[in-house]
Protein backbone atom coordinates (compact mmCIF):
# COMPACT_ATOMS: atom_id res chain seq x y z
CA UNK A 1 0.00 0.00 0.00
CA UNK A 2 1.31 3.10 -0.65
CA UNK A 3 1.23 5.84 2.23
CA UNK A 4 -1.52 7.12 3.77
CA UNK A 5 -2.95 10.92 2.17
CA UNK A 6 -2.62 13.49 4.70
CA UNK A 7 -6.15 14.27 4.55
CA UNK A 8 -6.92 10.51 5.23
CA UNK A 9 -4.64 11.04 8.41
CA UNK A 10 -6.43 14.37 9.24
CA UNK A 11 -9.68 12.39 9.60
CA UNK A 12 -7.67 9.23 11.66
CA UNK A 13 -6.55 12.44 14.14
CA UNK A 14 -9.95 14.22 14.10
CA UNK A 15 -11.49 10.89 15.41
CA UNK A 16 -13.65 10.98 12.25
CA UNK A 17 -12.50 7.60 11.29
CA UNK A 18 -15.64 4.98 10.37
CA UNK A 19 -15.12 1.20 10.78
CA UNK A 20 -14.47 0.03 6.85
CA UNK A 21 -11.82 -1.23 4.62
CA UNK A 22 -10.07 2.11 3.81
CA UNK A 23 -9.63 3.26 7.84
CA UNK A 24 -8.97 -0.39 8.90
CA UNK A 25 -6.29 -0.47 5.94
CA UNK A 26 -4.80 3.06 6.40
CA UNK A 27 -4.67 2.04 10.55
CA UNK A 28 -2.19 -1.55 9.35
CA UNK A 29 -0.49 0.62 7.17
CA UNK A 30 0.04 3.00 10.20
CA UNK A 31 1.27 0.34 12.25
CA UNK A 32 3.93 -0.53 9.88
CA UNK A 33 5.00 2.54 8.74
CA UNK A 34 7.24 5.10 10.53
CA UNK A 35 6.62 8.01 8.35
CA UNK A 36 3.26 7.89 8.28
CA UNK A 37 2.99 6.78 12.41
CA UNK A 38 4.75 9.90 13.00
CA UNK A 39 2.70 12.40 10.82
CA UNK A 40 -0.29 10.44 12.56
CA UNK A 41 1.36 11.40 15.82
CA UNK A 42 1.80 15.04 15.08
CA UNK A 43 -1.86 15.69 13.88
CA UNK A 44 -3.25 13.97 16.67
CA UNK A 45 -0.93 15.84 19.10
CA UNK A 46 -2.31 19.16 17.13
CA UNK A 47 -5.90 18.46 17.69
CA UNK A 48 -5.00 17.31 21.63
CA UNK A 49 -3.75 21.06 21.70
CA UNK A 50 -6.53 22.80 19.71
CA UNK A 51 -9.12 20.76 21.61
CA UNK A 52 -7.77 21.72 25.05
CA UNK A 53 -7.35 25.61 24.16
CA UNK A 54 -8.95 27.97 26.01
CA UNK A 55 -9.72 31.77 25.29
CA UNK A 56 -6.77 32.90 26.90
CA UNK A 57 -4.79 30.67 24.88
CA UNK A 58 -5.69 32.51 21.93
CA UNK A 59 -3.93 35.63 20.20
CA UNK A 60 -5.18 38.77 20.87
CA UNK A 61 -6.77 41.09 18.22
CA UNK A 62 -4.60 43.81 16.28
CA UNK A 63 -5.00 47.21 17.61
CA UNK A 64 -8.28 48.72 15.17
CA UNK A 65 -5.51 51.24 13.64
CA UNK A 66 -3.37 47.85 12.49
CA UNK A 67 -6.62 47.41 10.80
CA UNK A 68 -7.17 50.40 9.86
CA UNK A 69 -3.85 50.71 7.57
CA UNK A 70 -4.49 47.17 6.05
CA UNK A 71 -7.72 47.99 4.87
CA UNK A 72 -6.57 51.32 3.17
CA UNK A 73 -3.02 49.40 1.82
CA UNK A 74 -5.85 46.41 0.15
CA UNK A 75 -8.06 49.22 -0.59
CA UNK A 76 -5.04 51.10 -2.52
CA UNK A 77 -3.85 48.18 -4.44
CA UNK A 78 -7.28 46.82 -5.17
CA UNK A 79 -9.10 50.15 -6.17
CA UNK A 80 -12.04 49.17 -4.46
CA UNK A 81 -13.32 51.19 -1.04
CA UNK A 82 -13.13 49.85 2.16
CA UNK A 83 -16.41 48.12 3.64
CA UNK A 84 -18.81 50.62 4.87
CA UNK A 85 -19.50 48.33 7.82
CA UNK A 86 -16.23 49.25 9.56
CA UNK A 87 -15.96 51.66 11.59
CA UNK A 88 -13.08 52.93 9.72
CA UNK A 89 -14.38 53.89 6.65
CA UNK A 90 -14.12 56.79 5.33
CA UNK A 91 -15.16 58.23 2.06
CA UNK A 92 -12.36 56.46 -0.25
CA UNK A 93 -9.27 54.92 -0.05
CA UNK A 94 -6.23 56.72 1.62
CA UNK A 95 -3.59 57.85 -0.88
Amino acid sequence: MAHVESAHLVELALGNAAPGDDDAEALRHVERCDLCRAELRTLTRLVTAARSAEAMDLPTPPPEHVWRRITREVSRETGTPPPPDYPWHDAGPAS
